[in-house]
């Protein structure tokens, strides 16, 4: 029996999995249908936290108009099951569309231009999706791609963590197990989408036919995709998704946001026009582009269902004003934190001294062989952002001032700050950007100490390698 969703009326079940049942509910006052993920059972409190993570996580990304809104969250009155209220998709997913038809060049370029603008916009957050796949992708009631399913959905800094993955889409360090995934990680796997849309099985499925599993991971984590193994696409689109697709993850393109300037490029290379990428504080074109000759036609053949370039007698070359590009808000990142420090109480204003944590896989790096135009030039790509130093804070018993000190401070800088405790992110606590050295923190309750950790957040987009945290005792 569907459970009771208040303002909701029960229409039918859509689906279930191993954790969630999903079902199609009308909201009465708003007179429009939904999709309700409610959970099979109250496992453990842990259980209900993943409910409110996804739930606070798809908040942030709610107003990206290529993933799935989030409309609210609760708890079943009856049987106080936890359950999301997600937009309704009813055209399916991209799972089906690959069963019944391949993608042509055309169209893959613009559902993969789209997708990387929501992937940027979501590891600007620092929210790393980790399970990319066909299956994830719904077509909404506008026939437009949304990205869904964040449910284990992890913060950059906690990328070390295992949960799980679908084995076809995975790239090699995560069937390894030498990470959790990280950015390049959801590059990899959003190329792996893309291929396989148009193979009409994933990529390693599509080459090497294996029979299990194990044999199909063990084609992903040793064996190279052949050149050309895609008939009738071009080569410059290949290139790029055998690029986004290499098994070492810093040969891989710097961010999503390269990722979709990249196929960007290729679409101009086909001749197609070119899609705009949507993303936080993103120009929608690089800043050499100018549209497209409304008559270009293209060597790639766009399906029957994709909008084709159009042909024109008399071209019009239309000219886009110089973009002004907007210095990128920083990604926002939740931190995984080193041992306690001992905790005390002092009748005196206290003063910490900064500690470092190890590096994090999450952090971006400088790839190799980037060889693709951006909006970031190849010196700032490959220029590490450093530490702040002289984080220390101090405490007046009922608020804990933090300072710190940019060692290289450049035009856009930001930071990405978040209150730790325990070795890990604090219970509640969002991570937050602060555009000045300082940042307050109101102590309401009676913990001994306040801890933060924060990064230096670059206008393009990179932040600090290692972050650096610092305690303050709470005066009593």
């Amino acid at each position: 029996m569907a459970p009771t969703i208040p303002d909701c009326d029960f229409i039918r079940g859509l689906g279930s999995g191993s954790t969630a049942d999903v079902y199609l509910y009308r909201q009465r006052d708003l007179n429009r249908e939904v999709a309700v993920k409610v959970g099979k059972s109250r496992q453990d409190r842990s259980f209900d936290e993943a409910f409110k993570k996804e739930a606070n996580i798809m908040a942030q990304l709610s107003t990206h108009p290529y993933i799935v809104s989030i409309y609210g969250s609760g708890l079943t009155p009856e049987t106080r099951l936890p359950y999301l209220v997600l937009e309704y998709a009813p055209h399916g997913s991209y799972k089906e569309i690959m069963r019944s038809r391949r993608l042509g060049v055309f169209e893959m370029l613009d559902l993969g231009v789209k997708l990387a603008g929501a992937l940027q916009t979501a590891h600007r957050h620092g929210i790393i999706h980790r399970d990319i796949k066909p299956a994830n992708i719904l077509i909404t009631s506008a026939n437009q791609p949304a990205l869904s399913d964040f449910g284990i959905s992890t913060s950059i800094y906690e990328s070390k963590s295992r949960t799980g993955f679908s084995v076809p889409w995975a790239p090699p360090e995560v069937l390894t197990g030498k990470g959790g995934g990280n950015e390049t990680a959801d590059i990899y796997s959003l190329a792996a989408t893309l291929y396989g849309l148009m193979a009409g099985k994933s990529p390693f499925e599509y080459v090497f036919h294996p029979r299990t599993q194990n044999e199909l991971a063990q084609h992903i984590v040793s064996d190279p995709l052949p050149k050309s193994a895609l008939p009738n696409v071009p080569k410059e689109v290949e290139q790029v998704l055998l690029k986004a697709m290499n098994k070492d993850p810093d040969a891989r393109y710097l961010s999503a946001l390269q990722f979709g300037r990249a196929l960007q490029q290729a679409q101009e290379d086909c001749g197609f026009n070119m899609t705009p990428l949507v993303a936080e504080d993103c120009p929608e074109f690089p800043s050499h582009h100018s549209l497209p000759e409304s008559g270009r036609r293209g060597r790639g053949k766009a399906t029957p269902n994709a909008p084709k370039p159009k042909r024109s007698k008399k071209p019009l070359v239309i000219a886009l004003a110089t973009i002004a590009v907007v210095a990128i808000i920083a990604a926002v990142f939740v931190f995984a934190v080193i041992p306690h420090m001992d905790s005390g109480k002092s009748a005196q204003r206290t003063h910490v001294n900064t500690m470092q944590t190890p590096p994090s896989q999450g952090s971006s790096k400088a790839k190799k062989n980037s060889g693709q135009k951006d909006d970031v030039t190849a010196e700032d790509a490959g220029a590490a952002v450093p530490q702040v130093t002289n984080l220390s804070g101090t405490s007046d018993g009922q608020n804990v001032t933090f300072t710190w000190s940019n060692p290289q401070p450049k035009a856009g800088d930001t930071y990405a700050w978040a209150e730790v405790q325990d070795g890990s992110a604090a219970p509640g606590s969002q991570t937050t950007i602060a555009h000045d050295t300082k940042v307050t923190l109101n102590v309401t309750d009676q913990k001994p100490q306040t801890c933060i950790q924060v990064s230096i957040v670059r206008a393009d987009g990179h932040m600090s390698a290692t972050p650096t945290m610092a305690c303050a005792v709470t005066k009593r």
